[in-house]
């Protein structure tokens, strides 16, 4: 509901299949397993600018980041990682084209009129994925192996806009991680505990059945 849009068939795989930022975060001497270090650096300053800390914890806080490492990693085809490692550099370049230097030496105005410039590109293109057909489908998926490095971009290839699949990722990874479900969302675990005699003070953000 928050995107906007359907969740992407590999989004759901990769959550169900156990990636979540808490649990591939707290680890001293953390080592990424697919982006390299500038691209781990844009991942972290594009998820909290989506969801900067405020009141609540910041994407960073719960390194989602990190989340969208392992689970390009773990659950991404090699095709697919490269759509995504094709779309993070279409950006990193568009930025470089629109203010002449890198998305982390821009001031939070130009990256916060970047991001809504491509999450309006998303959302103008989504009738036209909806319409497509699958034949359609196939062949800009065949086309994608063919001129990854021909400077064509991600969003033409694909048919698909790469801000849709990075804010989902960001958003996901945020919403599933153990320190947002319990100081965010409404956090009822089941089997849940018995308190007869519950101090309304003490409870988590004024809901009196969430622990």
């Amino acid at each position: 509901m928050i995107m906007g849009y359907a969740l992407s068939a590999s989004t759901v795989m990769g959550v169900m299949n156990g990636c979540k930022a808490d649990m591939v975060t707290s680890e001293a001497g953390w080592k990424s397993a697919f982006f390299d270090a500038k691209e781990n650096n844009l991942l972290e300053i594009i998820t909290e600018q989506i969801l900067p800390a405020t009141d609540t914890p910041g994407a960073n806080d719960v390194f989602v980041h990190r989340f969208m490492d392992e689970m390009v990693a773990e659950v991404y085809t090699p095709e697919m990682q490269e759509r995504f490692r094709k779309g993070l550099a279409d950006f990193a370049a568009d930025c470089k084209t629109t203010y002449g230097k890198d998305f982390a030496d821009c001031t939070d105005e130009q990256r916060d009129e970047l991001l809504l410039k491509h999450e309006a590109a998303a959302r103008a293109m989504a009738p036209q994925i909806k319409e497509a057909n699958e034949e359609e489908k196939i062949r800009f998926a065949r086309m994608a192996s063919q001129e990854m490095s021909s400077g064509v971009t991600y969003q033409h290839v694909n048919q698909e806009p790469f801000f849709k699949l990075l804010k989902e990722m960001t958003l996901v990874g945020y919403f599933t991680s153990e320190k947002v479900g319990e100081e965010v969302l409404n956090y009822d675990p089941i089997p849940g505990m018995d308190i007869p005699c519950l101090d309304m003070s003490e409870v988590p953000n004024g809901r009196s059945w969430s622990l």
